[in-house]
Parts: C-alpha cells; sequence; structure tokens
C-alpha cells in the first residue's frame, strides 16, 4: 500500500511541527532538539496511515531508538510525557499562538 503524500496545507503544518523542535526532550530541559515526525495512530490499523494532521514533533531517541520511545516502549513514553494526543494538544496550542503572534507584523 502506497503512502498518501501530503498536500500543501499538510506539508506546512508538517513543517511547523518539526521546526518545533522535540517535545520530549523539551520537557526534559533541552531546547531546540532536531526532530522528526511521528503520526498517531489512533484506530486506524497498521494498513492505514493517520492524518498528517495527527503528528508530533519527536527526535530519533524519543521516537524510536531509545528505552522510552513511543515505538520501543510506548507505556514507560505515556508514562513520562504524557499521551500522544496531549502531546498534539500542546503543540497545536503553541503552533497557533505563534501563527497569531507573526501574523500581528
Amino acid at each position: 500500500m502506497a503512502k498518501k503524500r501530503p498536500n500543501k496545507a499538510e506539508r506546512e503544518y508538517m513543517s511547523k511541527v518539526a521546526n518545533h523542535g522535540c517535545i520530549a526532550c523539551e520537557i526534559d530541559g533541552k531546547v531546540s532538539v532536531p526532530c522528526e515526525i511521528h503520526h498517531i495512530r489512533n484506530h486506524t490499523g497498521m494498513g492505514l496511515r493517520p492524518s498528517h494532521f495527527d503528528i508530533i514533533p519527536l527526535c530519533v531517541s524519543h521516537h524510536r531508538t531509545s528505552k522510552i520511545s513511543v515505538h520501543l516502549n510506548k507505556n514507560a513514553f505515556i508514562e513520562r510525557y504524557g499521551t500522544e494526543q496531549y502531546l498534539q494538544k500542546k503543540i497545536k496550542q503553541r503552533i497557533e499562538e505563534w501563527d497569531s503572534l507573526t501574523s500581528i507584523f
């Protein structure tokens, strides 16, 4: 099954999210750690790609390689950082705040 390519609006949003930096590293007190996009799978099954708007920014370590990563140990990740939906809400709020500030100028 081919992955659905993001449209222009999705690419723009994904870029804003990625530019934020890893949300888990931020919670740990680190700032501006380069990140990857993690798609939140919420009742989509393995064969279906979640929306390109249902994403959070995570560094390689928190995304897929460390003991506390969303793919290797989701329960430990949730215990330390909160659910993916909680983190997504935080990112969306920050992007909306940033967009409203930049629209003033």
